[in-house]
């Protein structure tokens, strides 16, 4: 069957309660306001039930207890505000190590095309991936690292306008090679341009920026987790962030439909996404296109060899604007897409086998991206990591037997893009 999007909720909340909740405009190139919207009710982070359960007398000379206490079962639901100081915010998991939260997240932009960039380093320890089409084809992906530590991350590659949203948004260390001069001036007018960790801000010796191989590629910049956080320290801007907005249950809410499989056409045979759903592990296996058309194999971080997964993947859809920056020349020239990721708009949420027909929620900068589904209601992920799929809002979108298949369907990028 062909998904029909549900109108916009008006007066969208980016959490579950708001006392004079306000409709939102459809998504504009307008950026949000700065200032943050009312702050919103706190919900239950742990809540114990106790059972009682009777107990049998040791010896017939002795009074039989009436009851005893028997070990609390402990229900972990935690966001989207005041997350215990244990738990981190954008996975609604616990560390063992607290101090781990106590930095800033770090945002680094990884290659995935050409094909011979994957394995791509690191992936499989951020806590969040966004990808998105970035132009002529090509799709590139912003992970984002906070609980855990990654020796190297890679390859890395110049940045993108949606990485302004994504590094307003979480409050992150923004790592790239470099950018085209348009997204440098575009970020040289932010509040965090003294963030941007690139060879073109002067980040030109390792580390913590590393060239491997080649001086000529484009493919062979790394860097390591420790690297990039002891820099951040070493320019006094580390430290934890407020990073409210996510929420997450273990149990899975109700309303979902059954699918298995998540299919996502970036370009046709040429940048494809499959995230398939295994009931044991209960996460998804992610797979992509292959030099061979039509086939699909597993993608794997070089890291540690093991196939990608996700405890959620999102497709989100966004409004697409072809912009004059240009990003590469082939073909008569490309500019990039501005991906308006503020406001609301449709997404749907893939876990536990599961697809939710959700609102996606970012209403000024310094909000992530939330869920809210019918009644303003928040809508949480499932504790683990989350993959974001950006696409545009006229993409073609099926679910049928269990699989959930759209496909990018984005303006033209060459129309009014400088020639090179």
């Amino acid at each position: 069957m062909r998904l029909r999007f549900a109108p916009v909720l008006a007066g969208l909340c980016l959490l579950a309660a708001c006392s004079s909740p306000t409709p939102s405009a459809p998504p504009t190139s307008t950026p949000p306001p700065a200032s943050p919207t009312s702050a919103p009710e706190a919900s239950a982070t742990r809540v114990a039930l106790p059972t009682l359960e009777p107990t049998v007398a040791t010896a017939p000379t002795l009074p039989a207890p009436t009851a005893e206490l028997v070990t609390p079962e402990v229900i972990t639901r935690f966001g989207p505000n005041d997350f215990p100081p244990d738990v981190n915010p954008l996975t609604g998991q616990q560390v063992a190590d607290p101090a781990v939260l106590e930095r800033r997240p770090i945002a680094v932009k990884v290659s995935q095309f050409p094909r011979r960039v994957r394995p791509q380093a690191g992936l499989s320890l951020a806590d969040l991936v966004f990808e998105h089409y970035a132009e002529a084809g090509v799709t590139r992906m912003t992970a984002i690292f906070l609980g855990n530590d990654a020796p190297k991350v890679g390859s890395i590659r110049s940045a993108r306008l949606i990485d302004i949203v994504l590094a307003e948004s979480y409050d992150a260390l923004l790592v790239t090679s470099g950018s085209s001069a348009g997204v440098l001036n575009a970020l040289s007018r932010t509040d965090f341009y003294d963030r941007v960790i690139a060879e073109a801000t002067g980040y030109d010796e390792c580390p913590p920026l590393c060239r491997e191989g080649p001086e000529a590629s484009t493919n062979n910049l790394f860097a390591s987790t420790a690297d990039l956080w002891a820099t951040a320290s070493s320019l006094g801007l580390n430290g934890r962030q407020s990073l409210n907005g996510m929420a997450f249950d273990p149990e899975p809410p109700p309303g979902g439909s059954p699918v298995n499989t998540v299919h996502i056409d970036f370009a046709v045979d040429y940048n494809v996404a499959e995230w398939r759903y295994d009931a044991t592990e209960g996460r998804y296996a992610r797979w992509v296109d292959t030099d061979t058309a039509g086939q699909l194999a597993p993608h794997t971080d070089a890291v540690n060899g093991q196939q990608l997964t996700a405890a959620n993947v999102v497709v989100l859809y966004a409004n697409h604007v072809t912009t004059d920056i240009p990003e590469d020349f082939g073909n008569g020239g490309h500019c990039g897409y501005e991906i308006q990721v503020w406001g609301s708009g449709p997404a749907r949420l893939f876990r536990d086998g599961q697809m939710y027909d959700v609102t996606w929620v970012r209403f000024s900068q310094t909000d992530v991206i939330g869920l809210v589904g019918a009644g303003n209601q928040i809508v949480p992920l499932a504790p683990g990591n989350t993959w974001f799929a950006l696409v545009d809002l006229d993409s073609p979108t099926t679910a049928e037997n269990g699989v959930f298949s759209t496909r990018f369907k984005g303006p033209s990028q060459s129309q009014g893009c400088p020639a090179g």
